[in-house]
């Protein structure tokens, strides 16, 4: 899941008392594919209940996507791309509609539309580990478009191990620590061991502003670097 929803959701004390809330979200992922860029779909569902189902209708009649519940909360349902998922060519634009239902049988339907630029895809241009413990200094290249970027690393297994905060389109560094001061570790890192490094540039959605940049993505692109950590 894209950081800036990440454990994201509009929690609720009382199912029952509280009228049903709900966000929603399409946006594009751009990545390379032995050195060809590839774009996919990616849909959220942010709810101030437990959800039982949302699919999505996608533009030109071209079928329709079902929502998946997400690990540790009941509130968001999501369809992230696998990798057969990217292809060459641009993602269907217009207007996406999701059906959305709660426990209580209680149904939304609300379109989002899709608008694809094909935003350039980052670089890292330092990866420098220093210091006892460890940090890691991370510089990339700039996307004129992009709103903003953020941090990601994977382990082998492709499980998301670190998430760092979102910066502004003029910041082009982040320092990586061993402490959530930089950010969401779901485990520590090891030195030695190699890691999946993620800078990921971003642009939200036209209508979108500083309260609700977050449910308002247009679209991701993600440039990777294989690492082994404390190794330069």
């Amino acid at each position: 899941m894209f950081l800036i929803g990440a454990g994201i959701s509009v929690i609720s004390c009382n199912d029952v008392e509280e009228k049903l809330e709900i966000l929603t979200d399409v946006y594009v992922i751009n990545k390379k594919f032995d050195g060809e860029v590839k774009s996919a779909t990616s849909y959220f569902a942010y709810a101030n209940k437990s959800l039982m189902s949302a699919t999505v209708a996608i533009p030109n009649n071209g079928g329709n996507v079902e929502l998946e519940s997400q690990p540790g909360s009941i509130f968001n349902l999501a369809k992230e791309p696998a990798d057969s998922d990217f292809k060459t060519t641009a993602p269907v634009e217009g207007s996406y509609v999701f059906t959305v239902k709660d426990m209580n049988g209680e149904t939304q339907v609300i379109p989002d539309i899709l608008s694809y630029d094909g935003l350039a895809i980052p670089q890292f241009s330092k990866i420098k580990f220093s210091g006892t413990p460890l940090i890691l200094e991370t510089e990339w290249t700039a996307v004129p478009e992009a709103d903003g970027y953020f941090i990601k690393m994977y382990n082998t297994d492709g499980k998301l191990i670190f998430s760092g905060y979102n910066v502004a389109s003029n910041i082009l560094k982040y320092t990586i620590i061993g402490s959530t001061t930089s950010g969401y570790w779901s485990e520590t890192a090891v030195e030695g061991q190699t890691y999946l490094l993620q800078i990921n540039a971003y642009t939200n959605d036209a209508e979108s502003n500083s309260s609700n940049s977050a449910y308002n993505v247009q679209e991701i692109s993600v440039g990777e670097s294989e690492i082994t950590w404390g190794t330069n």
